[in-house]
């Protein structure tokens, strides 16, 4: 299990041999993530739950998330380090 700002030592150790690497961008028909966004707030608009990502909010409305073949070069560019990563992929790949 991760460590977490309070608790920043590991609690336990995941058999790789059943994890699956997830990437950006998760895609979902229109419908089904509209719904399960809006199984995030309550009648007033107070949020009633913070999901991670997409992925989590369809499979707590019961929707199915299928894994799919992704790219290792396919990155969430956030910070300025994976800026710098995507540059030196175009480089390499001459673009």
């Amino acid at each position: 299990m991760a460590p977490t700002p309070s608790s920043p030592a590991a609690r336990r150790t995941l058999d790789r041999a059943t994890l699956v690497a997830v990437q950006t961008p998760q895609a979902f028909r229109a419908a089904v993530l509209r719904k399960a966004h809006g199984a995030t707030r309550d009648a007033a608009g107070e949020a009633v739950a913070v999901p991670t990502d997409d992925a989590t909010m369809v499979e707590a409305v019961g929707g199915t998330v299928r894994v799919v073949d992704g790219e290792p070069e396919n990155l969430k560019i956030t910070t300025a380090a994976d800026l710098g990563t995507a540059e030196r992929i175009l480089v390499a790949r001459g673009t």
